[in-house]
């Protein structure tokens, strides 16, 4: 598990395509069970945006937005009552055209959508793969349960929340895993659906996936290619060229627990495993049981850790360090700017560099990273 900037990372991806002619789009249909006595609304939103983009009133169960759109994108559709009460969300592609949709309260992810291709399709691809997301979503409850009781434990090394995330963590892996393979193979087998592109840019909210990205996204049509949204994933994989295997990490200069600024080549000649994290990241504070026993295990090899947080209050970031037992070196990004240079997207995040510099692993997590020291030493 990683925390990004949205919830179902690795099931969804925002697209915002580059500037081009706006279309109009009308998105209308009915929404059943609301009392009729109930002055409640629908919001219209971009998954992940903070305001909506509108809202409607219900007449007789009727509603209707209307606005213009630059192209594909992934929407929230949603009811809200007059004590601001939310229900549940419908996720789907809102795009130019005239999309129609029949839904009830209670059950509005259900809903049917027709006039949309590109829907009909992504509802396709997870009817097909129905298991794999019905055990992930069933895991990613249980895992924002322990999360919960974890925090309320104070992050505590002793907690039994943290063997519980651990073991949903493994099995989420595994169907993650599976969800991955099914995205690769839609992709190589419909090289010019617009879906495709979408299935690409989730697989590169993992990193590690760029070089991936980049062999699928060759095999695509040159008109998918050459789209707005087609544009997107090649930007976003022009930003992660210089941080593939093979490549000399970015340079750095951070401060420590001590004040004291650190450069990156100051750990040259040794391994190093730059990790991104940060006090508040549930996930981060459990992984950190298992840098810890790597670094234990091979620190006398020449395997160093350089912990990189994200932390905005440093008296957060110094208590963590301590309570979980971080006995090697960390620095803090307040600013995000080494976060940015490295494009990280979700945390925690790691890059493996041998003695050189160049980067030998991604995102080693779990026992990954000890069993792959376990081979270099």
């Amino acid at each position: 598990m990683r925390v990004t900037l949205l919830a179902f990372a690795f099931l969804y991806s925002i697209c915002f395509v580059k500037a081009q002619e706006k279309a109009t789009y009308q998105l209308q249909g009915t929404l059943f069970g609301v009392p009729k006595n109930q002055k409640g609304k629908l919001f219209l939103q971009r998954f992940g945006g903070d305001l909506p983009l509108d809202s409607a009133r219900l007449e007789q169960g009727h509603f209707r937005f209307k606005g213009t759109s630059e192209g594909p994108e992934i929407a929230n559709l949603f009811y809200m009552d007059a004590t601001g009460e939310r229900s549940e969300t419908l996720d789907f592609y809102l795009h130019p055209g005239k999309i129609t949709i029949r839904a009830k309260l209670g059950q509005l992810n259900h809903a049917d959508i027709a006039g949309s291709t590109l829907n009909t399709e992504a509802r396709s691809f997870d009817k097909t793969h129905q298991t794999i997301l019905d055990s992930i979503s069933t895991l990613m409850a249980a895992y924002f349960e322990a999360e919960n009781a974890f925090s309320q434990d104070s992050f505590r090394m002793d907690s039994p929340a943290r063997a519980t995330i651990n073991t949903i963590d493994a099995s989420l892996n595994k169907w993650s895993a599976a969800l991955q393979k099914a995205q690769v193979n839609y992709v190589q087998q419909h090289t010019d659906h617009v879906l495709s592109l979408f299935k690409l840019q989730a697989l590169l909210k993992d990193s590690s996936n760029q070089q991936l990205v980049s062999e699928l996204f060759g095999k695509l049509t040159p008109a998918l290619q050459d789209s707005p949204l087609g544009q997107e994933v090649q930007e976003q994989l022009a930003n992660l060229k210089n941080l593939k295997i093979g490549d000399i990490a970015p340079e750095f200069l951070l401060a420590d627990t001590a004040g004291r600024q650190l450069k990156l080549t100051d750990f040259r000649g040794k391994y190093v495993l730059v990790d991104f994290w940060a006090s508040w990241c549930v996930p981060c504070r459990v992984e950190n049981e298992h840098v810890a026993k790597a670094y234990d295990a091979f620190k006398a090899n020449g395997f160093e850790v350089l912990g990189v947080s994200t932390d905005f209050a440093l008296s957060s970031w110094k208590k963590a360090v301590s309570d979980d037992g971080m006995t090697w070196t960390n620095v803090v990004d307040p600013d995000g700017q080494v976060s940015a240079a490295y494009h990280i997207k979700s945390i925690p995040s790691n890059y493996l560099l041998d003695p050189t510099g160049k980067i030998i692993g991604i995102n080693l997590r779990g026992d990954a990273l000890y069993e792959t020291l376990k081979n270099i030493f």
